[in-house]
């Protein structure tokens, strides 16, 4: 797989991640228990914020593609697989960043930074184990 189709299937996997988080955040966000409705607005967020990542990247790739003479030559190919790959790596230490904050908010006493730090550590585990499978795949 090349870098451009692997920011396709990182993007497809995401939008994917990101939809699911926006429905089950909407149902969880309007119940009345505050560490459920807390846990369900972070889900929803984060989906929000993902899909916006994915739609803006997106974009950014047609554009960079249109800009080169050739997009899949030998170099520019493998210039992007460098870049996706550092690109990667550097998210995965920051998954990893959400997840200590997540941790640390889950064990709070007051149920809405509890409910909001569990649902933090679930966006950061999935977006670690998502970038780093596709750093070690680039």
């Amino acid at each position: 797989m090349n870098a451009w189709e692997r920011e396709r299937a990182l993007a497809r996997t995401t939008a994917v991640w990101a939809a699911g988080s926006i429905v089950g955040g909407l149902a969880l966000a309007a119940r009345r228990d505050p560490w459920w409705r807390a846990f369900g607005q972070q889900h929803l967020g984060w989906g929000a914020a993902d899909l916006g990542i994915v739609g803006i990247l997106a974009l950014t790739q047609r554009r960079r593609m249109g800009k080169l003479a050739n997009p899949y030559a030998p170099a520019v190919l493998d210039r992007e697989r460098r870049q996706l790959r550092t690109i990667l790596w550097i998210n995965v230490a920051a998954d990893a960043g959400y997840c200590v904050l997540g941790l640390t908010l889950s064990r709070r006493t007051e149920p809405r930074a509890a409910g909001a730090g569990t649902a933090i550590i679930m966006q950061g585990a999935f977006l670690l184990a998502h970038d780093a499978h596709h750093a070690m795949a680039s």
